[in-house]
């Protein structure tokens, strides 16, 4: 009896792990969202301790569209974007990313500048997928010369994404 309730309860997980898993046998397009911690710098007025997030949609296995939120908690700053983000398998697991995009950064009126603009946003990172839905991603994010500020933003990230 024991075993007949065993073999049922492992019957039922395979299931719906396969019921599950189903969506993600065509893992290459769908939409994904992230989370991120950072640090960001710039000449001649330090770092900054940053969070943000992201949302997108994967085009196909090569090509997407992102859309993120940065806090630069250190400049009293939020910075949104649009981007393309390309991805190049380098193996099963490991991508390489690049991204090109615009950023719009506003500094808070208690900041130094109370400025802000928009500017291109570029990028360079590599992903490690986990799973088929998660991933793990390290980026350095380059906004030139932002505007108002006369300076640029250099930012290093990592975070995680996870795809449905």
């Amino acid at each position: 009896m024991q075993l007949m309730k065993s073999t049922k309860l492992v019957m039922m997980a395979i299931s719906v792990a396969t019921i599950l898993a189903a969506p993600l046998a065509n893992a290459s397009t769908g939409f994904n969202f992230g989370a991120n911690i950072a640090k960001t710098t710039t000449s001649g007025y330090g770092n900054s301790s940053d969070f943000g997030f992201t949302a997108g949609y994967d085009l196909n296995q090569s090509l997407g569209l992102e859309a993120g939120y940065e806090s630069l908690m250190g400049y009293e700053m939020t910075m949104w974007s649009v981007s393309g983000l390309g991805r190049y398998q380098l193996t099963n697991h490991i991508h390489l990313l690049g991204r090109l995009g615009l950023a719009h950064w506003t500094e808070s009126p208690t900041g130094r500048h109370n400025a802000s603009g928009t500017d291109p946003l570029l990028g360079l990172g590599l992903s490690y997928s986990l799973t088929p839905a998660m991933s793990i991603r390290t980026e350095y994010q380059f906004v030139p010369n932002s505007g108002g500020l006369g300076t640029s933003l250099d930012t290093l990230l990592i975070g995680v994404n996870y795809r449905f």
